[in-house]
């Protein structure tokens, strides 16, 4: 017994969840690391003279070249931001500031563990280098500032980005404890790129962030009318209480999968049947008006009449002969 569904009895609602992570510069193969970043020419390049950052995960080690590493964040996202087809993670001018300068510290998130994207105002950096330790946050447009003088980095937002011209460069001056880089939330890359010491040498670090992912949650509402669906599949309803079966090539004691009385005949001969036709025929008190079968089961099928979904009701529900019986499936995926 199938049944069409009206197109708008169905519902798909996208919803965001967060989860929490926490790495630390000694979570070897977490999918988080940090690496090195300077500039300079790449005419005849040799790799032997380059700085490294030797990146382990589990058995392997792969090593990060300094050079290269600073040209390849250069042209993604700081190059040529006037132009936002030549620039990953497009540029707001009146919300947010990049400059890079000639070293950097990079650290590299995994998209396994940040999903979409990371959540934007969820990253706390705590950040060791020259013997000290920053704590280092974003303000959801991208910024990464020194939390110590976030009343600075709030002063310097509010002069320095025009809603109209973008960021002054007059009054660009980041001051200390200012903004000290960039996050790119849909790449999960951070940039340190003050020229202080939070681009220096790094001993430790521990990250902080929220990772986000869209789930969508389905609901159908499943309606049967008055005198729909009034007929039953159970097999106690049949003459004999016959039903089919199918059971693999080779299988004993078929009377145990049975009702009683439908006990096949030679059994245990060798020469069982493997399929039993289920009876086209119900008993009498099936076909009288009056009768209302209890619904215990639901299922969603394909045009193929493929089983999809399959659920099963609390308790059984009994289908009225004067109202629509409206049943809601609702799931996530």
């Amino acid at each position: 017994m199938l049944k069409n569904l009206d197109p708008k009895d169905i519902s798909i609602k996208p919803f965001k969840s967060f989860k929490n992570f926490t790495f630390t510069n000694n979570d070897s193969g977490s999918g988080v690391w940090l690496i090195r970043a300077r500039s300079g020419s790449m005419f005849s390049y040799v790799s032997s003279s380059d700085s490294t950052t030797a990146i382990t995960s589990g058995s392997t080690t792969t090593n990060y070249f300094a050079l290269p590493t600073w040209h390849t964040i250069n042209k993604l996202f700081y190059k040529d931001i006037s132009n936002p087809f030549n620039v990953f993670s497009g540029y707001d001018s009146t919300k947010q500031n990049r400059e890079l300068h000639t070293s950097a510290s990079i650290i590299n998130v995994s998209r396994e563990i940040f999903g979409e994207e990371i959540k934007p105002e969820s990253i706390n950096l705590s950040l060791t280098t020259d013997g000290k330790t920053y704590t280092i946050k974003d303000d959801g447009d991208g910024n990464l500032y020194d939390n110590t003088y976030s009343a600075s980095f709030a002063a310097y937002k509010s002069s320095s980005f025009d809603s109209s011209q973008g960021v002054s460069l007059a009054s660009a001056t980041r001051g200390s404890g200012s903004e000290v880089g960039n996050v790119f939330y849909s790449q999960g890359i951070l940039a340190l790129t003050d020229t202080g010491s939070y681009a220096r040498d790094v001993t430790g670090f521990t990250l902080k962030y929220k990772s986000t992912q869209t789930h969508y949650e389905y609901e159908y509402r499943l309606t049967a009318k008055p005198f729909e669906f009034n007929a039953t599949t159970n097999i106690s309803a049949t003459p004999g209480r016959s039903g089919s079966l199918t059971l693999p090539l080779g299988t004993v004691s078929m009377s145990n999968f049975l009702p009683p009385g439908d006990r096949p005949s030679g059994e245990g001969t060798g020469s069982l049947k493997t399929s039993y036709n289920a009876a086209t025929e119900s008993l009498n008190f099936t076909t009288h008006s009056e009768f209302r079968p209890y619904v215990t089961q639901l299922g969603l099928y394909n045009e193929n009449e493929e089983l999809l979904v399959h659920g099963k009701l609390g308790r059984p529900i009994k289908l009225s002969d004067d109202f629509e019986t409206t049943f809601v499936v609702r799931f996530d995926s």
